[in-house]
């Protein structure tokens, strides 16, 4: 097994996040881990004044919670990028590289030559000879601009992936025999949906509804600033008892576009695969711990639910624990990244 021996970095658009591990990846050894808030970024993001303001978070990051190493793997926010699972003919390696340019045309809406392409066949093929294949499409402009982040705060890139393919690595493929799961992740802006079967990503799918959204229902509902309805929306959350219900009314309206969008995915999911149903989801990303939000999307969805923790099997010191056990949701993607082998 080779040693983990880089850091995992998330730039969202709220924090950044970095974990550094050792050991690997079925040994994993905790060594740091801390966040920061993200810069406001107005304007151009590829411009060198925004590349510039983030890599010097990333440095403050860096130096506040003494990370030592100074390779890192990186995610590409998943609004960003298009993934797509396609049913194609089993060909030969170099037959698949030309028919997956030809068949990405037909779901990506700007042309090849702006984007970078990568692909990977799940599992083995069906009766009739056919694979599923995961394609994904980045811009090139999005990548260089990650590259050129990374080289401002003087880190050494060595991977660039999607989030959802760190979070699958973080909360599912790390436990063997693991149920064909639904992840989801809520993050500020955005909500990503995953259903990993046979520790593969079998489908993915994006929506532009996150905690951000959330607290702007509470606060015209309720009269409020922005930061004091984030506050009450992560105090009462989606909780009918808790001020009777008024914060649980406010939410409830876009938290079901979420919801929505969850069973029009599960449905889809179950009519390629009814022989390998979901049998659970788990909810990830900073507004994942809502108060009541699993209870909610279980009565929702009539399937187990539970709340992702990537620290699972990785010991953490005494000194650290409670709060990065509390804060566990928002780390799923950078611990993902952190347990990223090279070459893997």
């Amino acid at each position: 097994m080779p040693a983990l021996d880089h850091i995992g970095l998330d730039i969202g658009t709220h924090s950044i996040k970095a974990v550094q591990l050792s050991g690997s990846f079925n040994g994993p050894v905790f060594v740091a881990a801390g966040q920061i808030q993200a810069p406001q970024i107005s304007g151009d993001p590829n411009s060198n004044e925004s590349i510039d303001k983030i890599a010097d978070a990333i440095k403050k990051l860096r130096s506040e919670v003494r990370i030592t190493k100074d390779k890192a793997n990186t995610a590409l926010p998943e609004s960003q990028i298009f993934t797509r699972v396609v049913e194609m003919p089993l060909l030969s390696q170099k037959e698949m590289q030309n028919a997956i340019v030809w068949e990405a045309e037909q779901y990506v809406p700007v042309p090849m030559t702006e984007v970078k392409l990568d692909w990977q066949v799940l599992g083995e093929a069906n009766p009739q000879g056919r694979v599923e294949v995961l394609l994904v499409a980045a811009p090139i402009a999005l990548v260089n601009r990650y590259l050129a982040i990374l080289k401002k705060a003087d880190l050494v890139p060595m991977g660039l992936e999607t989030e959802i393919t760190s979070v699958a690595r973080a909360l599912v493929q790390r436990v063997s025999g693991a149920p064909t799961t639904m992840v989801v992740s809520i993050g500020a802006s955005t909500t990503d949906l995953s259903i990993i079967r046979s520790g593969k990503i079998s489908l993915t799918r994006s929506i532009a509804t996150g905690g951000i959204a959330l607290a702007r229902g509470v606060a015209q509902e309720l009269g409020f600033e922005l930061d004091q309805a984030t506050e009450y929306m992560k105090t009462y959350g989606l909780d009918p008892n808790s001020l009777e219900g008024k914060v649980m009314q406010a939410i409830k309206p876009i938290f079901d576009v979420i919801v929505n969008e969850i069973r029009r995915v599960l449905a889809y999911y179950l009519s390629k695969h009814p022989d390998a149903p979901v049998k659970r989801i788990i909810v990830t990303g900073g507004t994942a711990k809502l108060p009541g939000l699993v209870i909610y999307l279980a009565e929702a969805l009539g399937l187990e639910v539970q709340v992702g923790n990537p620290w699972e099997g990785i010991s953490l010191p005494s000194n650290f624990s409670q709060k990065l056990n509390e804060e566990a949701t928002s780390y799923a993607v950078a611990v993902g990244l952190a347990l990223k082998q090279a070459g893997g």
